[in-house]
């Protein structure tokens, strides 16, 4: 009975790895989506900076709006808290430049757990094959 609760534990375990897997990669893809994000505002700021003529405004669902920007110097930049303050294109550059490297950072970091996840998953996976020839060898 011994190796048989051995063996529950390690099934347990296996799908505990398996699960935490699952959300780092649904968590990896969502800040690869916010990540695209700021890189996409990073290149419309840019060419707002660059141009004088009309811009295409998108407000989601493959609409678009024709406009003309009025203050060429200024963006609101959320901060948090459902706080936004006006800054500066340079300043609000900056403030989307440090969440980029921070959401880079957090991606590093996933990737890595997910390394040494899948690194464990495959050993706890050796170990349920050895229990399962061994229980065929014994039955």
């Amino acid at each position: 009975m011994a190796g048989e609760k051995e063996l529950q534990e390690k099934i347990i375990a296996y799908r505990v790895v398996e699960a935490r897997i699952e959300s780092l990669l649904r968590q990896r893809e969502a800040l690869a989506n916010k990540l695209m994000e700021i890189e996409t505002t990073l290149r419309s700021i840019d060419e707002v900076e660059r141009t004088d003529s009309n811009l295409l405004f998108s407000p989601g669902s493959e609409v678009h709006f024709a406009g003309k920007i009025t203050d060429k110097k200024n963006v609101i930049v959320e901060i948090g808290a459902n706080t936004a303050l006006e800054k500066t294109f340079e300043e609000g550059k900056e403030i989307l430049k440090k969440r980029k490297a921070g959401i880079e950072n957090l991606i590093i970091n996933i990737e890595k757990n997910l390394l040494q996840l899948s690194s464990s998953l495959q050993e706890l996976e050796s170990q349920l094959n050895e229990m399962a020839e061994k229980g065929k060898e014994a039955g």
